[in-house]
Parts: C-alpha cells; structure tokens; sequence
C-alpha cells in the first residue's frame, strides 16, 4: 500500500493515466529509436488531500 508523503493517509492505487487528444496513456520508455518499452504509467490518488503519484507496477526492466 502507498503512502502519501503529504499526509501520510493509504493511497488508492491503480488508476490509469489518459492523455487527451486521441492517446491512450502514457508509457515510460528508454531514450533512441529502438529501446524497449519499460512499462505502462499507473498512478495513485490520496483519497485525503488530492496528492498524484505516479508510478510502473513492474520494475524488473529497470534494474541493472
């Protein structure tokens, strides 16, 4: 479970990001042409203060 770093309150987790104007999320790639795709973009919403933070579910392709 996320915690908010402002008030410290349980996050609700797993909200999608939408991006207006015909894309459909974001997703979080490495720089150049060809380099993989390390994930979709989620985000988690302080049900108390409004605070956002977003975040990939799996980082197995970021670590070294």
């Amino acid at each position: 479970m996320r915690k908010c770093i402002r008030c410290n309150c349980d996050m609700v987790e797993n909200f999608d990001v939408k991006v207006e104007g015909g894309a459909n999320g974001l997703r979080i790639t490495e720089q150049g042409v060809f380099k993989d795709n390390l994930g979709k973009v989620n985000v988690a919403v302080c049900p108390e203060c409004g605070y956002l933070e977003f975040y990939l579910k799996d980082t197995e392709k970021i670590r070294d």
